[in-house]
């Protein structure tokens, strides 16, 4: 049986538990970017399924559904901004409704109270100006139609654990004021309702179409009304419209990480250096901007990225390099001599160092796109 001695052992230790660990490494990282991105893509799903609850909210009851069906279309017109950052997008639409007055007083016609309300609100957002394009009450044909321009902005939650290669709806949640679900319920005109062929949104595609739906939405509160009962709630017709949008996969990956995957290659380009040192540390400062780059771009939020992960990993790469740089030539120089397996040694471990990191980075990234 062949004897190393001392430094070729370690040496080979080196190279094992940079195996054991990078392919370990590797798995749990991909399955974890795996899960995030079917996690995302559900949740993003559910958002636009009207039997499905939003994602973090209880399924509300759906068995009233008494309401008179009032037809809702919209035609969005202009999105004026998107903020990812700051959970908010601002837009310009149309929105019409048709019904029947004798089955139901839509616009308060009846009560004084809401005579010259706007009967419906923007859910999680304000209405910044609305006009009244349109209106028209037929008596004996037993029709009415309005149309408003309507300028809005929404606070909306973005789900960006896949930046940069995330992908969102962009929804309009429109409710009545005062009419619950067991008195209106919008029908969504999926024949007229329209995305108009302007509407374009700067760093992302979008799908030029809308989804319409219908979905229950509960408040499980009184409000305060001492004549209601604690457990009540109150059910309300919500239609929604909402615009898929994405960004533009690989080519939005090696913008934002171009930078990093050179500081890497510098780094192991290191050791033909006569000072390694000056690459290494360079390539982690160079990351370390990038970081700080990333996160100006994105919201607050205590979950980690797509980005922070890759990020991170190649800071980790650049860390061991660095310490692989300081340790494999001192032990290999310990006994005074350098043996030839301990030079195919250093290269094995550089070697394999640079295939763990492509192979890695490869599997993260088809793991986020899949």
């Amino acid at each position: 049986m062949r004897k190393y001695n001392q430094s070729t052992t370690i040496l080979w230790a080196i190279l094992v538990f940079l195996l054991v660990s990078g392919i370990t490494n590797a798995i749990f990282l991909t399955n974890h970017v795996y899960k995030v991105a079917s996690d995302v893509k559900s949740h993003r799903e559910d958002y636009m399924n009207p039997i499905m609850a939003d994602p973090g909210k209880t399924v509300p009851d759906q068995k009233n559904d008494s309401g008179v069906k009032v037809m809702s279309g919209i035609y969005l017109d202009r999105v004026e901004e998107l903020d990812i950052k700051k959970s908010s997008w601002s837009y310009e639409f149309y929105l019409w409704f048709k019904w029947k007055p004798s089955e139901i007083d839509l616009l308060g016609t009846h009560h004084e109270k809401f005579q010259n309300e706007v009967p419906f609100n923007i859910i999680n957002g304000e209405i910044t100006s609305v006009d009244l394009i349109e209106k028209q009450i037929d008596s004996n044909q037993d029709r009415g139609y309005i149309q408003y321009q309507v300028k809005a902005k929404t606070t909306q939650f973005f789900d960006v654990r896949l930046f940069p290669i995330d992908e969102h709806y962009l929804i309009v949640p429109i409710e009545h004021k005062w009419l619950d679900r067991s008195e209106v319920i919008f029908m969504p005109d999926t024949t007229n309702s329209k995305l108009s062929s302007r509407v374009m949104i700067p760093g992302y595609t979008l799908e030029k179409s809308l989804k319409l739906i219908e979905k229950v939405h509960a408040y499980q509160s009184t409000r305060g009304n001492p004549l209601l009962a604690e457990e009540h709630k109150e059910n309300f017709s919500q239609f929604r419209a909402g615009i898929k949008i994405n960004k533009n996969g690989l080519s939005d990956i090696l913008k934002l990480f171009l930078i990093n995957f050179i500081a890497v290659i510098v780094t192991f380009i290191a050791p033909f250096s006569p000072d390694p040192s000056r690459y290494t540390v360079g390539a982690i400062f160079t990351t370390a901007g990038a970081n700080y780059v990333l996160s100006s771009k994105l919201p607050a939020s205590h979950v980690y990225t797509f980005a922070e992960i890759m990020n991170t990993y190649c800071s980790i790469v650049i860390i061991i390099m660095m310490a692989l740089l300081a340790i494999v030539p001192t032990v290999i120089l310990k006994d005074g001599k350098t043996e030839l397996l301990e030079k195919k040694l250093n290269n094995s471990i550089m070697v394999t160092m640079f295939i763990l990191f492509i192979t890695t980075t490869i599997l993260l990234n088809w793991a986020a796109l899949h």
